[in-house]
């Protein structure tokens, strides 16, 4: 028969095997805790005032934006305005600035520091950085291809958003705030899927 000595030494045991998390899990976590207080110290004390990314960031969404819609319109009816508002914005101030998206005159869209895609790409990038990669070539290929990707959907976004504005403006709330939000997102999870999937015979 096993003591109640030894029962109690199993039990503890046991227990701690349970509940201690694999070293990975914690690492991973630990890794994104620090990249996040960094990111956003950077980014709300430095960056944002200052609109080092997020300036350039909105521009060029802005003018591909306008650009894409010119490709499939019969004349180059939409034109890209960027300003720098200190009125009406909910924070007071873009320092980023805005591009509004005019076709004949009426603005049909407002591309402003939350629409330009950089919190979804920072996001991506800290998942690689964190996660353990199969090599540094994989690990700069799938970033390389993943914030292009990021930019052309989003610039897709956009595009897709001033044809509801024109078309089917009831849908316009929908399609902002949760149709394309769930498709940007599902299309990162597929490459954070990718990413992080075991490794082939081949290294991919």
């Amino acid at each position: 028969m096993m003591s109640g000595l030894s029962k109690s030494r199993l039990q503890v045991a046991s227990s701690s095997h349970t509940v201690k998390a694999p070293r990975a899990i914690i690492v991973f976590f630990v890794k994104a805790a620090v990249l996040f207080i960094v990111w956003k110290s950077l980014y709300l004390l430095w960056l944002r005032p200052q609109g080092t990314l997020d300036a350039p960031l909105t521009f060029a969404v802005g003018t591909s934006t306008v650009g894409l819609l010119n490709l499939f319109s019969h004349h180059d009816d939409f034109k890209g305005v960027r300003s720098f508002p200190k009125d009406g914005m909910e924070e007071g101030t873009e320092p980023g600035g805005v591009v509004d998206v005019y076709r004949n005159g009426e603005n049909t869209l407002r591309i402003a520091t939350a629409c330009n895609g950089l919190e979804i790409m920072v996001l991506y990038v800290g998942f690689l950085f964190c996660f353990p990669a199969a090599s540094p070539s994989r690990r700069w290929t799938f970033l390389g291809v993943g914030l292009a990707l990021i930019f052309f959907l989003n610039i897709i976004r956009c595009a897709l958003l001033v044809w509801i504005f024109l078309r089917y403006r009831q849908y316009l709330d929908f399609s902002h705030h949760f149709l394309f939000t769930f498709i940007v997102y599902a299309c990162v999870f597929l490459l954070w899927y990718r990413y992080a999937r075991p490794r082939t015979r081949t290294g991919q």
